[in-house]
């Protein structure tokens, strides 16, 4: 598993920092929106939206929301929306990191209605953050990849710490395998990359204390939404998303950190006045 993991990260990591640093925002935005009916579809699936009529009534409800959100919808409104969702989000996954939803939140959770509800709330709002960040400024694009990278580093130095000093249990019903030890391990490789990326002048004009602190919330609501996934495919019965990236799952399991830390960095920079 973990060679099949290294394998894929090394064939898209590359590609990925690419067209990051060198495409168009007008062409990166649909690639951006290319991953996002990826992880779509595979959301549909695991609500149980299988039909083709049920699945491309869905997909258009998708594609309206993100047309319209971009040409009417001050990007301000949207951000503060998906920061309130995200936070709701943590709400939920502190509440039951250690025991069974209600049967009546389970109830929710098991709508196909609930499940597209969330995947418009999440998906719509991670395109059009990470699309606004690149063609914000000269600095975008270079900031729109330390947030990414920022989140596949804690991704790494939780699965290394946890799997050396976990003990622990961060969210035992939820994602049995993650430790706090994994968190301090994340914050600890993360922080390096921060002053590192500071040093870079990937800042823009917030100090030092003000970037680690943003990416500090960043990266511990990335693991919300990590585990808000979780907790969606616990909730129907299913391990992974897809089998589309060998070693990582589907593309869902390989953004869903991404889908929270984007926005909340986005939203931060704004509310900092850094974009």
């Amino acid at each position: 598993m973990l060679k099949q993991r290294l394998i894929t990260a090394a064939i898209l990591i590359p590609l990925v920092v690419l067209a990051i640093l060198k495409l168009p925002t007008n062409i990166l935005q649909w690639c951006i929106a290319g991953i996002t009916v990826l992880a779509a579809w595979e959301w549909f699936a695991i609500v149980g939206i299988h039909s083709t009529l049920q699945r491309s009534i869905s997909f258009i409800l998708l594609i309206a929301v993100a047309i319209l959100a971009w040409l009417y919808i001050n990007p301000n409104v949207l951000l503060v929306l998906a920061v309130l969702v995200w936070l709701l989000a943590t709400l939920l996954i502190i509440c039951f990191a250690h025991s069974a939803l209600p049967v009546t939140i389970a109830r929710i959770f098991n709508q196909k209605w609930f499940g597209l509800l969330v995947a418009i709330l999440v998906l719509v709002p991670f395109w059009f953050s990470a699309t606004l960040l690149h063609q914000s400024s000269t600095l975008g694009p270079q900031q729109l990849l330390y947030v990414m990278v920022a989140v596949w580093l804690a991704d790494t130095g939780g699965y290394f710490a946890g799997k050396r000093w976990g003990k622990q249990k961060l969210a035992s019903v939820i994602s049995p395998n993650k430790t706090w030890q994994g968190v301090y391990g994340a914050l600890a490789l993360v922080s390096v990359w921060a002053i590192a990326a500071y040093c870079l002048g990937i800042h823009g004009q917030l100090s030092i204390f003000t970037w680690i602190v943003l990416t500090f919330v960043t990266v511990l609501l990335s693991m919300v939404g990590d585990l808000f996934e979780s907790l969606f495919k616990r909730s129907h019965q299913v391990k992974d998303s897809g089998n589309l990236l060998p070693g990582h799952g589907g593309m869902l399991d390989r953004i869903d950190s991404l889908l929270a830390a984007v926005p909340v960095f986005v939203a931060g920079l704004f509310v900092l006045g850094a974009i």
